[in-house]
């Protein structure tokens, strides 16, 4: 059954490219618990921003393929189009910072993350041959919400893994947590325009789930494991921070869960005010990327 929504994009929306940079290998020399000296939460996200670059790519891919079908089909709508530059150049961003980070902790002694890095890579390549392009937009579609939300956590929940965080790893998880508030409906409305089956989506969701836990417990595993804290203590430790009454799990549900609403869209809740109200100070500092868009076809 197809689900055609209509878009609520805001009318203040302005999705920006903003040019970063961070060293993060010389922050990992003096410590890779970066997170108030915490090896559990710190290595969490040192895990889960492991899978962001070959994401990133994989994202870009499908959400350009996508929008090239539409634009054939004369679908393809000047603001949407205008949207998906200015998002692939904000996913392009992270995607290169994400890999200066994990590259910043493999120079550390984290070796085996090359290796996983090659797998996801080929894995895409398989994905990007095979599955059809509305499969890998609803996939794609899924995991924007689930960015969505962690950003979504770490402004309203558990700020304290921004407050009590060192630069640089502060400012990158502020900066991409602004920027996918900013672009959270991108590929959902690309989507919707492209297949809008609501079966599909919750495929899309249940694939990232399950795809996205599986590659960070195991990057999660190693790390700790390299460090020897694979113990009991630690183990003990990781599921309260994932599961326990304010654990990352129990945070996210309920925007995971509004996913599967039928009549769903990603502009029902608009987070900007509040990361602006709580950081607006480091937002202000942001460089800006100037951007100039040309129609044409999406590549």
């Amino acid at each position: 059954m197809n689900l055609k929504q209509e878009t609520r994009r805001p009318q203040n929306l302005h999705i920006i490219p903003r040019k970063m940079d961070f060293d993060f290998a010389a922050s990992l020399r003096n410590s890779c618990y970066w997170n108030d000296n915490n090896a559990v939460s710190a290595h969490f996200i040192n895990a889960l921003q492991d899978t962001f670059p070959e994401g990133e790519r994989f994202f870009m891919d499908a959400a350009r393929q996508a929008a090239k079908i539409l634009h054939q089909k004369g679908l393809l709508d000047q603001e949407l189009e205008q949207d998906l530059q200015a998002f692939s150049m904000q996913e392009a961003s992270h995607g290169w910072l994400h890999h200066k980070w994990s590259q910043a902790l493999i120079e550390s002694g984290y070796a085996r993350l090359a290796d996983y890095g090659d797998q996801l890579h080929r894995a895409h390549l398989w994905l990007n041959r095979y599955l059809p392009v509305k499969m890998r937009l609803s996939i794609t579609s899924a995991a924007e919400h689930y960015t969505a939300s962690i950003a979504y956590m770490l402004v309203h929940i558990k700020p304290e893994l921004i407050t009590q965080s060192t630069s640089p790893f502060k400012d990158m998880l502020l900066y991409h947590a602004m920027e996918e508030l900013e672009h959270k409906s991108v590929c959902f409305d690309l989507y919707q325009k492209l297949s809008g089956n609501y079966l599909l989506r919750l495929f899309g969701l249940l694939f990232i789930t399950v795809d996205l836990s599986t590659l960070v417990f195991m990057r999660y595993h190693y790390l700790m494991q390299k460090d020897g804290l694979w113990d009991v203590r630690h183990r003990k430790l990781a599921w309260h921070f994932l599961f326990g009454p304010n654990g990352l799990i129990k945070s996210m549900w309920p925007r995971i869960k509004s996913y599967m609403k039928r009549s769903f869209h990603p502009w029902q809740t608009d987070d900007r005010h509040e990361m602006e109200s709580a950081f607006g100070d480091f937002i202000r500092t942001l460089e800006i990327v100037p951007f100039e868009y040309s129609s044409g076809p999406p590549e």
